[in-house]
């Protein structure tokens, strides 16, 4: 029998990373950790740690401590590749400012394909390995983007629509 695809929504990504990143720290997760991780309530992080069990990606049971399956591993370390190739592109590809990366980078990871965050892998490889081992492209693309510059501001985009990562509950 194959397994079954499991989507889950933006939230509930971010709820299985916040859990794999307190596994790997402390071996397990509780759900006290989880909401300050995350920004939320206790309540609102039991219900999302129901449906990441229904869904088979953690072990949880109430008033008990919460581990991964290894369904629920592979997912987050999906997510956590995503995230830290895109935080890369827009920190050392774009320059972008660290706090507006990460923000940024948390948004994108939910909505990006597999095949586009590899390619974007790619492009910062391949713009990193610069044949003259140069950083000519990186200056002239600073001075662009200063000439170019419309006057928004990295912070000024770093809520943009929807918020900040980890400010809203489930």
């Amino acid at each position: 029998m194959a397994a079954r695809k499991v989507i889950l929504t933006r939230r509930l990504e971010d709820y299985l990373e916040a859990v794999s990143t307190l596994v790997q720290r402390d071996g397990v997760a509780r759900v006290r950790d989880i909401a300050a991780a995350t920004g939320v309530r206790k309540s609102t992080v039991t219900a999302a740690l129901k449906h990441l069990a229904r869904a088979g990606l953690i072990h949880h049971d109430p008033y008990q401590l919460i581990t991964m399956t290894a369904a629920g591993e592979a997912m987050a370390g999906k997510i956590r590749h995503k995230h830290v190739t895109l935080r890369r592109f827009l920190l050392e590809v774009l320059g972008l400012e660290a706090q507006t990366a990460e923000d940024t980078a948390c948004r994108m990871e939910h909505v990006m394909g597999d095949v586009v965050v590899e390619r974007i892998s790619l492009l910062a490889d391949l713009i990193q390995s610069d044949a003259d081992g140069s950083d000519g492209w990186a200056r002239r693309f600073a001075a662009h983007c200063a000439e170019r510059a419309s006057g928004v501001s990295d912070d000024a985009t770093a809520e943009g629509p929807g918020g900040a990562h980890g400010s809203h509950d489930a």
